[in-house]
């Protein structure tokens, strides 16, 4: 994205929450969608690893606009605006491919700004609302890492709890997603995290979603049993999952890699979004309903939007194409209309542009499933009427006969 974009969670009709629990972001293909998760995914691994894992003197991985050359080579600027102990922070940087140029940290106490940090290149100032001892960061930081990174791993108390809340988010993107549905052992350890903390167990999560496998049991020794259950695989594995199926009055195990995409998928998502639930935290996930069914996703949005199943104000942010959520689903309303967004490219400059609902001013009520799809909210593609057919006319008229498979 060429310009600055805003996704502000404040919720633009009444709420008992300072901030929305969902956002859904529409758009065509190619429209810069996964790009708004892509921005926040590397904010947060800058967090996370500027300083503990990026080399000194490495590119820094960043993805400036590419269809501008004065794009290409101005700074990429990340911001976000969290709440943590109730109280409002404000945290940033800009970088280039080779260092952070900028880097700030604000509180807002009682809603009047003081200043922790602020950094240009290696300078940085304190304010005096800046606790505790500031040198043995200022050491380690290097010019391709946060000050933010630096000081948490010099266990700063203060700036260390602001580093904590900022990378306990998850971004599931397409990446992340193969790896957990097709590589058994990741899907495993996500499995095992949400059961050690009470979560729920991996027979209930399958139950409720109507997928056919009964439960999940863990890799078995040998290849022939497992907890007195056969095993359709060629050689169990510890650190797999398996699935367990019944057929008349017999159980069969399934490996990871045998099972069906949308039973995984459900499985996947509905760990993080426990882990999410269970701890506050945000999650945000590209392309939710690949693999889904509608009433699976809508009933995953659901569980953040209940006070009582949400207790803690976990955050669920995500992409889709899938329109029916913009509508009624057994007669219930999935999205609200403050928690519905579009991205839309720009044809003439190739830049994409994050727009909410609310800006068009809708009311409570309308059908935005049809308007939407009719494009008077734009975030559609552009499809000329008979450009395909045409296609598909040349080569008939080029080859004219069927070509035999």
């Amino acid at each position: 994205m060429r310009e600055p974009q805003e996704l502000n969670l404040v919720p633009v009709y009444e709420d008992e929450r300072p901030a929305l629990t969902v956002a859904a972001i529409y758009g065509a293909n190619a429209s810069g969608k996964s790009t708004v998760l892509d921005a926040f995914r590397f904010f947060r691994e800058a967090v996370e690893e500027s300083q503990a894992r990026w080399l000194p003197g490495a590119v820094i991985e960043r993805r400036p606009f590419l269809l501008d050359h004065a794009s290409r080579r101005e700074p990429s600027t990340y911001a976000v605006d969290v709440l943590i102990d109730g109280v409002r922070h404000v945290y940033g940087f800009a970088v280039s491919d080779t260092e952070i140029v900028e880097e700030w940290l604000y509180v807002y106490p009682k809603g009047r700004r003081r200043i922790l940090f602020e950094r240009r290149g290696l300078d940085v100032t304190f304010g005096n609302s800046l606790i505790g001892e500031r040198a043995a960061a200022e050491r380690v930081m290097r010019p391709n890492s946060l000050y933010l990174s630096a000081a948490a791993q010099t266990s700063h108390e203060q700036l260390s709890a602001v580093w904590r809340e900022l990378r306990t988010t998850a971004v599931i993107n397409d990446h992340r997603r193969h790896a957990l549905t097709n590589g058994g052992e990741i899907l495993t350890e996500m499995y095992e995290a949400f059961e050690e903390l009470g979560l729920a167990r991996g027979d209930e999560v399958l139950a409720a979603a109507d997928l056919g496998a009964h439960g999940v049991r863990r890799g078995a020794e040998d290849d022939s049993q497992a907890g007195g259950l056969a095993i359709n695989a060629k050689k169990a594995r510890p650190k797999s999952l398996y699935f367990v199926h019944r057929v008349r009055d017999e159980e069969f195990l399934l490996p990871a890699e045998d099972e069906s995409a949308g039973t995984k998928t459900w499985l996947n998502l509905v760990s993080w979004a426990l882990l999410s639930l269970g701890s506050g935290r945000q999650v945000w996930i590209d392309e939710i309903d690949v693999s889904l069914h509608p009433l699976l996703t809508a009933k995953l949005v659901k569980l953040f939007q209940n006070p009582e199943l949400n207790p803690l104000g976990a955050q669920l942010i995500f992409t889709t194409h899938n329109a029916s959520l913009l509508g009624t689903m057994l007669g219930e309303e999935v999205l609200r209309r403050d928690q519905i967004w579009f991205v839309e490219k720009s044809p003439e400059t190739g830049a994409s542009e994050l727009f909410p609902l609310s800006d068009f001013k809708p009311r409570k009520g309308e059908n935005f499933e049809r308007r939407y799809l009719a494009g008077s909210y734009g975030a559609v593609p552009v499809l000329p009427d008979t450009a395909l057919e045409d296609v598909v006319r040349e080569y008939w008229g080029t080859h004219g006969k069927a070509v035999s498979a």
